[in-house]
């Protein structure tokens, strides 16, 4: 018989709700979650999408064909990495700057994606 974990008190991690646990401490008061946080990670966890967050980070606003021109990457190649930034909610696109080819599609770093870095800049640095 399984024993129950009042609803005041997370479950314990020796009892097989590690994942539960985690969630319930570090993320009760936050509007963030366990599974959101790890796909962030997971997502920087390729040295191109870091060094794109990167990239953006100290730019602030880039045309897909300069974050093309930094990766070295074809369309299809950077396609495939700034969708796991935007899909993690890192990176988003930008509207275009005044005076700048509306053709173009600008990608900004978002807030998280700044956190992100941030954290990273704090902790090396």
């Amino acid at each position: 018989m399984a024993v129950e974990t009042p609803p005041d008190r997370p479950s314990e991690p020796e009892q097989g709700g590690l994942e539960e646990y985690v969630e319930t401490q570090l993320f009760a008061e936050t509007i963030d979650s366990l599974e959101a946080h790890i796909a962030r990670k997971k997502a920087l966890a390729d040295p191109i999408r870091y060094g794109l967050c990167y990239l953006l980070y100290e730019r602030e606003r880039l045309p897909r064909k300069q974050l093309a021109a930094a990766t070295g990457l074809n369309d299809n190649g950077l396609q495939h990495h700034l969708r796991a930034l935007l899909d993690a909610n890192l990176v988003a696109e930008a509207p275009t700057p005044d005076g700048a080819d509306g053709r173009l599609t600008y990608y900004r770093i978002t807030t998280l994606g700044i956190q992100e870095i941030e954290s990273d800049v704090q902790n090396i640095g």
